[in-house]
């Protein structure tokens, strides 16, 4: 495309919403579903611009239905496969909702523990709403503490005693499937939990994910882990998706962690090229 008249009709169509209000999504379509097509003519920019548009219902809270509705029209009329889109929107669901059950925890117990903190967290509070606890895997996460120094199992162990977090099956408390195979990699690549932590947990799991590694690196600049500037590593970063693209197998998506629990880390890594 000419660089003249792609520049025009981006300056034409820079917003195409009204916003903020957003209760009638078709009344705030600026550009149709439709219209779009005709400038992205080619099959791959339209794969990866439904990528990019999955993504926008993220980047600013409150997160709503009428935003993901917007999102999948557009998508839609770019001729995505819906099978693929589902898969999509499930896998963009799930680590969006890993990374605020992550900010959630690090409020502390004065959030966990009552029902509302004068009404400061009360978008966060609904993740828990559900979380009834399970006492049999509560006992097995107990049981680490008991693994041999220097194990993955141990380790957890060692990564939640030191911010005294509830570990999984605990009552009104974060589930096995959104937080352990995350916070795994925080401990098999040493990574912190500060916001720069985080991001490159972010960056080691897109390149380490089997499915749409782009759009999980990109989740990690969207709430509620969105950098100032200062917080933000781009080496640290890029050498994070590297060491995740690199490893010998998969550490995220359906990762079988249990039968690693005993194993030491350092030969973890060292058989993964961790």
């Amino acid at each position: 495309m000419n660089s003249g008249v792609a520049r025009d009709r981006i300056e034409k169509y820079v917003n195409i919403l009204h916003h903020p209000e957003l209760s009638d999504a078709e009344a705030n379509l600026l550009l149709q579903p439709g219209d779009i097509t005709g400038f992205i003519a080619e099959t791959e920019n339209r794969k990866r611009a439904s990528e990019l548009i999955a993504l926008m219902p993220y980047a600013v809270r409150p997160y709503s239905d009428a935003k993901t509705y917007i999102a999948e029209k557009f998508i839609e009329a770019m001729g995505e496969n819906m099978h693929l889109l589902e898969d999509f929107i499930g896998a963009r669901e799930k680590h969006s909702k890993n990374m605020e059950y992550c900010a959630l925890r690090k409020l502390g117990s004065e959030v966990y523990s009552k029902e509302d903190v004068d009404g400061q967290y009360k978008e966060v509070l609904k993740l828990l709403q559900d979380a009834e606890g399970n006492p049999d895997e509560l006992k097995r996460y107990q049981e680490l503490k008991g693994y041999p120094a220097g194990s993955l199992g141990k380790g957890f162990w060692d990564f939640y005693a030191q911010f005294a977090w509830p570990p999984p099956g605990y009552p009104r408390w974060i589930s096995e499937e959104l937080t352990v195979r995350h916070d795994l990699i925080h401990i098999l690549c040493s990574y912190d939990i500060s916001i720069n932590g985080e991001f490159q947990v972010a960056a080691f799991t897109a390149g380490n994910s089997e499915q749409f590694k782009w759009m999980i690196a990109m989740l990690g600049f969207t709430p509620p882990y969105f950098s100032t500037g200062q917080q933000f590593a781009a080496a640290d970063f890029f050498q994070a998706y590297s060491r995740g693209e690199n490893a010998t197998k998969s550490f995220v998506d359906t990762w079988d962690f249990w039968p690693e629990m005993e194993r030491q880390i350092d030969d973890l890594r060292a058989e993964c090229h961790i």
